[in-house]
């Protein structure tokens, strides 16, 4: 048994992992792409309706895992807090431009959180992939151990511009 598994919680294949990416894919850009185009041509939607309206997939798709796992992902929480701002955006300018803008402001946010994270010492990628991979406390403990030991090592070792062939 490796150290990633427990004896209730076997690690994640590889194939495990694709077919949670390809469903997350599905459901958080597909199908809201989907949406938007038939909303906007074929029911003449407005932009900021269509918008609104393509929204819900990645909301719902993120409460039904919260509902099975009890217990809401860092990403999901960043996807709602999206989703929300986007629903008060429109709501208050109703303008298809700013929604889309809400969506690149938070993801700048989001941006600088990570930037200032790193130089603090203490990245909260850490936090996210545990969130995202490990599903026990003693895997995400050991996940946060691996992670911090391999951080370490690139912390000690000498820049690419410094090793000679």
């Amino acid at each position: 048994m490796s150290k990633m598994q427990t004896a209730n919680q076997p690690a994640l294949s590889r194939r495990a992992i694709r077919t949670r990416l390809l469903l997350t894919l599905i459901y958080a850009a597909l199908v809201p792409y989907l949406i938007y185009r038939v909303g906007t041509e074929r029911y003449h939607l407005s932009a900021v309706n269509a918008l609104l309206l393509a929204a819900l997939s990645p909301a719902i798709g993120t409460l039904i895992e919260f509902v099975r796992k009890r217990q809401m992902s860092v990403l999901g929480l960043l996807a709602l807090v999206g989703i929300a701002a986007k629903v008060v955006s429109a709501l208050l300018f109703n303008n298809a431009r700013v929604v889309l803008i809400s969506d690149s402001l938070l993801t700048g946010v989001y941006g600088l959180l990570l930037l200032g994270s790193v130089l603090i010492g203490k990245p909260v990628t850490v936090t996210l992939v545990t969130n995202m991979y490990a599903t026990s406390p003693e895997q995400r403990e050991q996940m946060k151990q691996r992670l911090q030991v391999r951080q370490a090592i690139r912390c000690l070792s000498p820049p690419i511009e410094a090793i000679s062939i």
